[in-house]
């Protein structure tokens, strides 16, 4: 599945349930807000890699590693 968020791009190889995926959704979309006062950017994409029982991998493509760690806070690597 792949969506845009507030002009984040975000691909998901999915392998959850309906719940999981719209928990990831809403995290997504308060992540998808973040913006780099230093470099006046935002996230530009992250890809989602389902593993098992609410576990992923997420790859972020951002500016810098502060816009990222932002990120991975909001999102987390289990739902």
């Amino acid at each position: 599945m792949t969506l845009t968020i507030n002009k984040m791009q975000v691909t998901i190889e999915d392998r959850a349930g309906a719940r999981l995926r719209e928990r990831l959704h809403q995290r997504l979309a308060v992540a998808s807000e973040l913006h780099c006062a230093e470099h006046d950017r935002r996230i530009v994409s992250v890809s989602i890699h389902a593993r098992e029982n609410g576990w992923f991998d997420a790859t972020w493509t951002t500016c810098c590693e502060t816009l990222e760690q932002q990120a991975v806070a909001i999102v987390k690597e289990r739902l």
